[in-house]
């Protein structure tokens, strides 16, 4: 029985790759596991790497256009596991409990997603990425509960009142799929898609849980530059993304609504 589906979505990353399969192989859930790996074009020797071991399945797409969003959905159509867990290329997962960690955390009914610790190597010259400081990363598990109300996430991406509604880190998290099958990740979104669909789950009345015991190794090189871009909200994607929101509330106050049907009860 396959009761978690891990999608990873990587290119020219095999570096990481010889450090994050030997750990997901090594995971305490025996045989209760997929691993797909979706590579965009790499030309480093990651898709022959992967290619050699029998129990990982590659999907090839082509980087052209490429989006987080698609690459993840596209390939999530294939999996069989209760739960999609979506991992990033560059994110190592710490200790065979990984895994059991986040199959544990859906326990409750009330949680439609999950998301991990991003911890640091201690490398200079690196550090959290855009938008994940280590204060985002609280010390203890938590539930962020939103109860949805008019106009719920409406504003800039970094000015919203409740940033509760947004915290879901998509470099290592996971969804429930009878949930994406009902609503994937948004594919119209260039970045961000992590925290839209982090608001959706809100907004259909399930909590997003965080676990500092899903451990991954995940750091960017300091852009001081790209720092001031990301959250300045006034970057292509920051407008994109405030306005698939704003869209949606436009459409109910019209009296369409796009998820009539999925509101958890």
């Amino acid at each position: 029985m396959i009761i978690a589906s891990i999608i990873i979505v990587t290119k020219n990353q095999k570096h990481f790759l010889e450090k994050t399969i030997p750990t997901l192989l090594n995971q305490k859930i025996k045989d209760q596991f997929e691993i797909i790996v979706v590579d965009s074009g790499s030309t480093d020797g990651a898709r022959e790497y992967i290619e050699k071991i029998n129990k990982i399945k590659l999907i090839k797409i082509s980087p052209q256009g490429f989006k987080f969003a698609n690459a993840f959905n596209t390939n999530a159509k294939e999996a069989k596991g209760k739960y999609l867990v979506r991992l990033s290329g560059d994110c190592v997962p710490q200790g065979d409990q990984w895994l059991s960690e986040i199959v544990k955390s859906f326990e409750d009914e009330s949680v439609g997603g999950v998301f991990g610790k991003y911890i640091l190597s201690g490398k200079k010259g690196y550090t959290y990425p855009n938008f994940w400081s280590a204060s985002r990363f609280p010390k203890r598990k938590t539930r962020y509960s939103v109860k949805p109300y008019p106009f719920m996430g409406v504003g800039f991406f970094n000015l919203t009142p409740d940033r509760k509604v947004y915290e879901f880190a998509g470099g290592c998290c996971a969804v429930r799929k009878d949930i994406w099958e009902k609503r994937p990740f948004n594919e119209r979104l260039l970045a961000g898609e992590d925290a839209e669909y982090s608001w959706f789950l809100h907004l259909i009345g399930y909590d997003v849980l965080y676990s500092p015991k899903i451990e991954v190794l995940h750091e960017h090189k300091i852009d001081p530059l790209g720092s001031v871009k990301a959250y300045s909200g006034l970057d292509k994607w920051s407008l994109v993304f405030s306005w698939e929101i704003l869209r949606y509330w436009i459409g109910r106050v019209l009296g369409h609504d796009p998820y009539k049907g999925m509101y958890r009860t």
